[in-house]
């Protein structure tokens, strides 16, 4: 949706522009130029191009993902079987930027450089490859991050008296950190993935359902954001918090128009090659959703069995 609504934005700015340019100006030769020719050029262009580390350094010290054009390593043919290897070098000046093929096994004369398509989502792959991946280690959806949205995921999951939508003035400053509020916000959160839950919705999440200034303030955010940190905030909030997120993927599916099972249905059928992908893109995605859900009913049983013995 995305690509589409920039690509008529772009069509439109192109036609003002070329509207009063002579024949014999046009950069174009007197070609129309539309969001189909401009769609076409894009995926001419995305398909070859490398997303490498930019040197703006986002919130949280992590560098923001730059396409660039390389042309010889483009050499290269793509295969998931890869035998060499993108190493991207860089000494912190804008300038000074290395990018080299590096063979990670022995590689003989004349023989195919293959290197991997990337640790993409299959959007990605979708949308510059026209193929999708199963079980993509690397697969996520995008969410808004939502106080009401997260209060009613709260409340489905059985926690009491969630307070997203009325943040204290303590919570609200943390969330101003993640760029989950303030100025800076930017609200497009992830679940799945190698983070499984995006850091930064994990920390506010873990936050606002803590209300405990004074045990947060004992964790650091990079703490509060990671997944591998044990209880930082105790057991029963670490518990509400995958609860929450469980109840976030249940109505993440529930905006689905159909069921895994009847999407393999439908392709038993036999569809057309765009509508197979298609439904075999959503399967991918609700199949993602699911094991996250797996995952983390998996850590809430452990982290009960640990609070259990305490209560008694």
């Amino acid at each position: 949706n995305k690509r589409c609504r920039f690509l008529l934005d772009f069509e439109r700015e192109i036609r003002q522009t070329l509207e009063d340019v002579k024949a014999s100006d046009h950069p174009f030769s007197g070609q129309d130029v539309n969001a189909s020719a401009l769609g076409w050029t894009m995926s001419a262009v995305s398909t070859i191009a490398f997303r490498l580390h930019g040197n703006r350094k986002v919130q949280g010290g992590s560098s923001d993902h730059v396409p660039m054009m390389l042309p010889l390593i483009d050499m290269c043919n793509h295969s998931f079987s890869a035998n060499v290897k993108i190493i991207q070098e860089q000494d912190g000046s804008d300038s000074n930027t290395l990018v080299k093929v590096v063979a990670e096994t022995q590689v003989k004369e004349n023989d195919q450089l293959l290197l991997n398509y990337g640790c993409l989502s299959n959007d990605f792959f979708l949308l510059d490859y026209g193929f999708v991946v199963e079980s993509n280690p690397f697969d996520t959806i995008e969410l808004k991050y939502d106080e009401g949205l997260l209060d009613a995921a709260s409340m489905a999951a059985g926690v009491a008296s969630p307070k997203f939508s009325s943040p204290a003035p303590w919570q609200h400053q943390l969330l101003s950190q993640l760029n989950l509020a303030g100025k800076l916000q930017d609200l497009k959160v992830t679940i799945g993935g190698q983070e499984t839950v995006e850091g930064r919705l994990l920390a506010a999440i873990r936050i606002l359902l803590s209300g405990e200034l004074v045990e947060v303030e004992k964790r650091d955010l990079e703490t509060l954001k990671s997944l591998s940190s044990k209880a930082p905030l105790g057991v029963a909030n670490e518990i509400a918090t995958f609860r929450t997120v469980i109840a976030l993927c249940v109505i993440a599916l529930s905006h689905f128009p159909t069921k895994i099972m009847e999407d393999e249905a439908i392709l038993k059928q036999g569809v057309s090659d765009t509508a197979e992908l298609s439904i075999k893109y959503r399967i991918q995605k609700k199949s993602m959703i699911i094991d996250v859900m797996k995952d983390l009913t998996r850590r809430v049983k452990l982290l009960s069995a640990q609070e259990t013995p305490s209560a008694s």
